[in-house]
């Protein structure tokens, strides 16, 4: 009989022992759950529970035969313990983690408590997956940084993840990737750590809106992994977005994205909310 399991570190895809999961199937790359992740005295991550924190990671179903060889795992350096595990599309799950206790040594705090963010964000050399109005250089003009983003890969593809308009500010909704299981797009630039201060700042990591995470693209049937987006931190119920950052979502993506995507975005604009882009007038 399998079970649910939620990893957050080494265990995670592209994570040094991420083969011992390559068979099982993961069922969230997106999933959190409420603590704090540090790294353990032999520098791997551990998850202290906490009330007031969120930890990324992943679930994962696992079969009856691997659940074993995980627990056992899980129970060195720390307890095993079933915690509730909370997703997009498959609501409040309850599964295995691995869990400090006070017999574990905790050292540095993991950044943004996401064991790939804090491994990887510091590399001179990022992959930046856009897929709102950061498809569109006009901000990026007005900000006068736009010779940080002159290296377009192309439009790319991401799996289980889809936008939506699930950030309110204070003239409508922003653009969100929510995982749903079915596919999204958007540009995925080439950019360096300049770049990366800007998107930060852009939106909002300081103050709570967005947080960094790390996601596959493939572009062109070429897989780059580990690309640096941002997701909402409290998605709320979608709303209209105004037309200025509506306008600038579908301009930047025409020519991008694939056609079928294209149009798909400018029908949910109309669908759900009665907004029709003209390009030509915009």
């Amino acid at each position: 009989m399998s079970e649910l399991f939620f990893v957050y570190g080494t265990l995670r895809k592209h994570g040094s022992r991420d083969i011992v999961l390559k068979d099982e199937q993961m069922i969230a790359s997106q999933a959190w759950t409420k603590g704090k992740l540090f790294l353990a005295g032999n520098l791997d991550p551990i998850l202290k529970l906490e009330e007031d924190e969120r930890s990324y990671g992943e679930l994962y179903e696992v079969s009856s035969q691997k659940s074993e060889e995980l627990k056992k795992l899980f129970s060195l350096n720390g307890d095993l313990m079933k915690i509730t595990v909370y997703t997009d599309h498959l609501g409040e799950q309850t599964a295995y983690a691995h869990i400090a206790n006070d017999q574990t040594e905790l050292k540095d705090e993991i950044r943004f408590n996401d064991w790939l963010i804090h491994m990887e964000m510091d590399r001179p050399i990022q992959y930046y997956f856009a897929y709102g109005s950061c498809m569109d250089d006009e901000r990026f003009r007005l900000a006068k940084v736009d010779h940080l983003f002159l290296n377009k890969i192309g439009g790319g593809k991401v799996d289980r993840l889809e936008m939506n308009y699930s950030l309110s500010v204070h003239d409508g909704g922003r653009a969100n990737i929510i995982e749903t299981g079915g596919q999204g797009e958007g540009v995925l630039y080439k950019v360096n750590q300049n770049a990366v201060e800007y998107l930060f700042e852009r939106e909002g990591v300081d103050s709570g809106m967005y947080r960094p995470a790390m996601v596959d693209v493939t572009v062109d049937g070429i897989h780059y992994h580990k690309c640096i987006t941002f997701i909402v931190l409290d998605p709320v119920d979608e709303s209209a977005p105004p037309l200025h950052y509506a306008t600038e979502i579908i301009r930047g993506s025409k020519g991008v994205v694939s056609d079928e995507y294209h149009s798909k975005l400018m029908k949910d604009l109309m669908e759900k909310f009665n907004l029709e882009i003209d390009l030509d007038k915009n």
